[in-house]
């Protein structure tokens, strides 16, 4: 049970895209979560006394705090607004990290693109350097695209963050621990967390959507945009409809992803939408012919497994992608659930849930692990402490602790299932007593009218911001269109090329009805089923120079370089398969480098001699291991003193085909110069 807590909580925040990260190429280079709450807590103490009695925001242009994306033109800086509106007097300030990325048309348009995170509690601006080329690059073409972290998140001063929380779901992964054991750890770590806070005098009633609404107001003035587009996914849905509310002018347009709207109930509405979800991930296997063939009476094996790992839970290897430390974790049936919750969200892990399913049944836990191990590296760009402030604020007071356990009583599949659920079941109760964050207006639990014309888009998969609260958004906004998208979960317009045509389309002119022409090539998701091998490798030449020191050789055309002589497939969430090819002077033992490769990734253990292969003129030393299970070839060659190094990681289904079409044409076509 104890695993929910946290793979729930990342699943509400993950509005802005889901992260990747790979087994390759994604241990962060930036700054740490942590080194950032102790830079944060020394800078805001000093920079939140001194606003004057009467403000006026102002935007302080500063360096990026985040890793520039190369060849991007983007402008960063801080914008300084009093802490609590209501209370100005007191003298205390935020400061809001932001970032304008230029258009890059020759003619931008003037408006541009506000983007919302989700959460709440989630980060902007630190995941960039995993997710701008592939999730928000498209977005700035004919408009600038102002992206910022929202107060007590992120970059901006004072942080929310709980390090406290993230450090006992590490420190709890290996015990086998109940709802009530956990829920009781949780509230100690989150009891230090706010004592931590109060003793640097934050006014935890004052980040919530209210607030948060006013900082985009002011952030635009500051920046001198006369009209702006907004643009939320998940909470910051609900967060684009409080400025709708609150502060109209200069909004152009806006478009609501994946809808969180404030007259509904998170809490009492979370079993029927995560049921509604399950059944959906069922009925599109059920109506796969290769799902339904390869997983047969899906339904009855899911909640029997739940139910048998709950008796015998498993062992998962996880690890902490941030510091590389490995973790024995605890895997019951409710850490199951949490997971295939979590990977709804995700049109990249949607289509691979039936197979770990699968996997789970005959002992294999390398999916799940992968997925558990992404779920907690996403956890790192979360702020509970917003989190808590906003939902304890208006969301909790709304509702009742009976109410919530009614609603999770009329699921009974899902046994205690909620009851480890900390930021969606009854623990958040207990939680908010601890938080004490006030309790907002009765305005903040109304539905929201607006004249201004809204795009409102839902994801077939949805588990936590369902169709439903799409389409009743739209009925209350009087120039909104509803579209609900097949085959994806949450945050569509950063999952498919289609939803993010429709919505630049209908930038270009809010008023008039979109072309959703492309809906028609849409469609369920390809589950992926035993022995399904991807398309045919076609290779192409690259040319690597690292300090002046040069390799050559072939790689697979279309897949992603992560690093120079380093390229991953990508075809789905959590795909592993990638070629490393590298060339190191000085060294004349090819076993020495394979060693020391073996130790910089991690692998499962030493690698195993494999015999050797005539390739390219030269004998190459082949080489075996696992990372995380997966299947590791390695070639490696003396080259009058320098070692070439060719490395293919796979998976069992693939492998054959693999060495066959990219290993062994790597090894022939390797040169050094």
């Amino acid at each position: 049970m104890k695993k929910i807590s946290l793979l729930l909580a990342v699943a509400f925040v993950a509005g802005g895209g889901y992260v990747a990260f790979r087994l390759l190429g994604d241990s962060p280079t930036a700054t740490t979560t942590s080194a950032v709450q102790a830079a944060t807590t020394t800078t805001s103490a000093q920079t939140t006394t001194d606003a004057p009695a009467g403000y006026e925001a102002s935007f302080i242009e500063a360096d990026c705090e985040f890793q520039e994306p190369i060849g991007v033109d983007v402008t960063c800086g801080f914008l300084r607004v009093p802490e609590s509106r209501e209370d100005v007097d007191n003298g205390r300030t935020v400061e809001i990290h932001a970032a304008v990325f230029a258009a890059t048309d020759p003619s931008p348009a003037a408006d541009p693109i506000v983007y919302l995170d989700g959460g709440p509690g989630g980060f902007s601006l630190e995941p960039l350097e995993f997710t701008f080329s592939t999730v928000w690059e498209p977005f700035i073409g004919p408009r600038d695209l102002v992206m910022f972290d929202q107060r007590g998140t992120g970059y901006s001063m004072p942080s929310l963050e709980c390090e406290e929380d993230r450090q006992l779901t590490f420190e709890l992964l290996d015990d086998d621990l109940d709802a009530a054991e956990y829920s009781a750890r949780e509230r100690e770590a989150v009891t230090r967390c706010r004592q931590r806070l109060a003793e640097r005098r934050v006014d935890l009633s004052a980040y919530n959507s209210k607030e948060n609404a006013a900082d985009v107001a002011d952030l635009m003035k500051a920046l001198g945009y006369d009209e702006w587009n907004l643009f939320g996914i998940s909470y910051g849905t609900r967060l684009a409809q409080t400025i709708m509310r609150d502060h109209p002018e200069g909004v152009r347009s806006v478009i609501l992803d994946s809808v969180y709207t404030p007259d509904v109930s998170l809490l009492t509405g979370a079993p029927e939408n995560l049921d509604r979800a399950i059944k959906t991930l069922l009925d599109g296997c059920a109506g796969s012919q290769d799902c339904a063939a390869a997983y047969p009476d899906l339904e009855n094996r899911l909640f029997s497994l739940v139910d048998a790992l709950n008796a015998a839970p498993l062992q998962l290897d996880v690890r902490d992608v941030f510091t590389q430390a490995r973790y024995d974790a605890v895997f019951d049936g409710y850490a199951l659930l949490g997971t295939v919750f979590q990977g709804l969200y995700s049109a990249e892990v949607i289509p691979i849930l039936p197979q770990m399913i699968d996997e789970l049944e005959r002992g294999d836990t390398r999916t799940a692990g992968l997925l558990v191990t992404n779920d907690l590296a996403n956890g790192a760009f979360f702020s509970l402490g917003m989190h808590l402030s906003v939902q304890c604020n208006e969301e909790v007071p709304f509702s009742t602790k009976a109410d919530v356990e009614a609603a999770d009583d009329a699921f009974p599949r899902y046994g205690e299932f909620f009851e480890g659920a900390s930021n969606i079941g009854p623990p958040i109760f207990a939680l908010c007593d601890v938080w004490q964050a006030g309790n907002a207006d009765p305005i903040e639990n109304e539905p929201v009218s607006s004249t201004i014309p809204t795009l409102v888009l839902s994801g077939e998969y949805d588990p936590i911001t369902p169709p439903a609260w799409g389409r009743l958004a739209a009925d209350q906004l009087a120039e909104a269109t509803f579209l609900l998208f097949p085959g994806v979960g949450h945050g569509v317009t950063v999952s498919a090329d289609c939803p993010r045509q429709i919505m630049f389309g209908f930038l270009d002119d809010p008023p008039s009805t979109p072309d959703v022409g492309c809906m028609s090539d849409m469609g369920p998701p390809a589950f992926k089923v035993p022995g399904q091998v991807g398309d045919q490798v076609e290779l192409v030449a690259f040319d690597v120079d690292i300090l002046g020191f040069g390799f050559s050789g072939v790689r697979p055309d279309g897949w992603d370089e992560i690093g120079p002589g380093a390229w991953i497939r990508g075809d789905s969430g959590i795909d592993q398969t990638a070629i490393v090819q590298q060339a190191i002077p000085g060294l004349g033992d090819p076993s020495l480098v394979v060693d020391l490769f073996s130790q910089q990734m991690g692998f499962d253990s030493s690698p195993e001699a494999a015999g050797t292969l005539e390739a390219g003129g030269r004998t190459w030393q082949l080489f075996t291991a696992t990372i995380d299970g997966f299947p590791i070839d390695i070639g490696a060659a003396d080259v009058d003193g320098t070692v070439a190094v060719v490395m293919l990681v796979s998976d069992d289904a693939e492998r054959s085909a693999l060495l066959e079409e990219v290993f062994v044409p790597a090894l022939e076509a390797f040169e050094t110069r």
